[in-house]
């Protein structure tokens, strides 16, 4: 069962079980200095290696996406991997290279598949469905060209009708809604989704060597863009049953928010904390560089965006990472930055990251449009985990700055979503 949205996930708020101990011994003020002092890797928080990426926050839509539906991408899955010898064997494809391939292909479809199974939100599972249904194709494909002399022309054909049908889906487009903020979430999931089916810019693999890893590579894509919009079906039926039949559109309010939000966001830039100047980065300038660039990151104008819902998603994202960068570069101008001088400190910040990512959600306006916000926050806190699990033995100061960066950055991002999420509401609002 999915847990409301708006919620951290379980897995995350059980990575933080046994910090709280030494929360409060915090010491932050400036990383500078005392890099001589080292840190036990046995008095850090105990995280598993394996799951330390596992995302605090998954993605969410705000639509009841079936269950009928995902058990169809299971079913999917499952009977492609079911056309397969499993395991491979030199009498199968005497190939070695190839061989690995097609079976780790077979493997990462697995994977999502238990991956689907164990996530927060039917999203997250709707997109490990996607992932396991196009590497179930190409393990399956491949094998069909040793079973059944499949060619690379048969499957280009298949696909090249599935990007047919994404552009006559695209063209028929229409942007339903009341709840202009809603409506924004649904229709930026679905111009995303559209925007990657018909993409024939990606560069397709040609495998000039083998015409069965050929074969496969475009399984694997034929069935990527037939999922995408099945998905993209599956999205706009569901919302579309949840508005009342007289309905209007809310394109021209998405557009002229998004319009207004970019506008804004120029505005800043020539305000935005310049890039450090210093010979060498320490964590306090690599944070105020990757806050900046992040915020940077994104269509200047409507034209330049995938749609007037995707741009406005982006601008929120933007928004926050503005706001999270001045609230760093004003710490250190204060403070001279952060310091970090025991594994009490680390738990402390650690606690404190993720703390924010629970705020983050509550404090908002739509809990649903800051988890937009939210999983680039868990990401980049789980990255930091990551980091912190491989750390082994007596650890000097300096192997932290990666672990301390990423619990920064995410921090200071989910303190900065709630304007962030206010301001684009209210934009929204006023369309």
């Amino acid at each position: 069962m999915m847990p409301a949205r708006g919620s951290v996930t379980r897995r995350g708020l059980l990575a933080l079980v046994g910090t709280s101990a030494m929360a409060g011994c915090s010491g932050l003020g400036g990383l500078a200095g005392r890099r001589r002092e080292t840190i036990r890797a046995y008095d850090l928080p105990d995280i598993d290696e394996d799951s330390a990426l596992d995302p605090p926050v998954q993605p969410s839509v705000p639509v009841e996406i079936e269950a009928s539906h995902l058990d169809t991408a299971r079913t999917r899955t499952t009977s492609l991997l079911a056309r397969l010898p499993l395991p491979l064997g030199p009498d199968d494809i005497p190939n070695g290279h190839i061989r690995r391939e097609l079976t780790d292909a077979a493997d990462d479809a697995t994977d999502r598949l238990d991956e689907a199974l164990e996530a927060d939100t039917r999203f997250a599972a709707l997109r490990a469905l996607r992932h396991a249904r196009d590497q179930a194709r190409s393990a399956a494909a491949g094998w069909a060209v040793v079973e059944d002399g499949l060619t690379v022309e048969r499957v280009r054909r298949e696909h090249r009708q599935s990007v047919a049908d994404a552009r006559s889906f695209r063209e028929d487009h229409e942007y339903l809604g009341r709840d202009p903020v809603r409506a924004a979430l649904v229709h930026a999931r679905i111009e995303t989704a559209l925007e990657r089916a018909v993409d024939e810019t990606r560069v397709h693999p040609s495998h000039e060597s083998s015409d069965l890893l050929a074969v496969a590579a475009w399984g694997e894509e034929a069935e990527s863009v037939r999922a995408l919009v099945a998905d993209v079906r599956q999205l706009d039926a569901q919302f579309t049953a949840s508005l009342s039949n007289d309905v209007g559109t809310v394109g021209a309010t998405i557009r002229g928010a998004a319009e207004r939000l970019l506008s804004d966001i120029r505005s800043r830039r020539p305000d935005l904390p310049p890039e450090p100047t210093a010979e060498e980065w320490g964590v306090e300038e690599r944070l105020v560089v990757d806050l900046r660039r992040a915020a940077s990151r994104g269509p200047k104008r409507i034209a330049e965006a995938l749609g007037p819902a995707t741009a406005v998603v982006d601008a929120n994202r933007r928004l926050a990472y503005i706001r999270a960068l001045q609230r760093v570069h004003s710490r250190l101008d204060e403070d001279g930055g952060y310091q970090i001088e025991s594994a009490a400190d680390i738990r402390s910040l650690r606690t404190e990251a993720y703390d924010a990512l629970q705020t983050a959600l509550e404090a908002s306006p739509v809990p649903d449009l800051a988890r937009t916000v939210v999983t680039d926050a868990g990401g980049r806190i789980a990255s930091a985990d990551w980091e912190l699990s491989r750390i082994q033995g007596e650890a000097r100061l300096s192997q932290f700055d990666d672990v301390v960066g990423g619990y920064l950055a995410g921090r200071a991002l989910a303190r900065a979503t709630p304007e962030a999420c206010r301001q684009t509401v209210d934009t929204l609002g006023t369309g």
